[in-house]
């Protein structure tokens, strides 16, 4: 088997396991006992992290990438892949953390974005071939807290 052929197998491959995005929420009461200086509340709250990732030809043109569209009929992110559009940036992390924390009815505190890039470069042959691939993968974690409502 050729060499273009084993990368071609492993991009397909990678595309595959790269490119999704993920929404996680700690249990409730998980911050029951944790206090947040600045942010009175947080402790009935819950963590929350999104994380996207995706794979470029030459860093600038997507082949997959997480799926951080919002279905606005469900309130919820369908996570997923989206194939040729790049949905791995800050203003896509901060969208759909938003709309998250306004669907909840919760403010948010301690928000942390995270980005990671990686290069399949090496010095054999296939790895000048690695060089025209990479990988990005982002993440934003925050507390959402429920906002209180007051007796009018």
């Amino acid at each position: 088997m050729s060499q273009l052929v084993k990368l071609g197998v492993a991009a397909v491959l990678a595309s595959m396991v790269t490119g999704c995005a993920t929404v996680k929420y700690s249990s409730p009461g998980m911050l029951k006992n944790v206090s947040v200086k600045g942010a009175k509340g947080a402790e009935d709250g819950q963590l929350v992290t999104i994380t996207t990732s995706g794979f470029y030809m030459f860093w600038a043109i997507p082949i997959v990438s997480g799926d951080l569209r919002w279905n606005e009929r469900a309130k919820t992110i369908e996570g997923g892949t989206s194939l040729f559009q790049d949905q791995v940036s800050y203003a896509e992390l901060q969208n759909a953390l938003l709309k998250i924390a306004e669907s909840r009815n919760c403010d948010l505190a301690e928000v942390y974005f995270n980005d990671s890039d990686a290069s399949y470069a090496g010095a054999s042959y296939s790895g000048a071939i690695g060089s025209c691939f990479g990988s990005s993968a982002m993440s934003v974690s925050a507390i959402l807290m429920p906002r209180k409502t007051t007796a009018k």
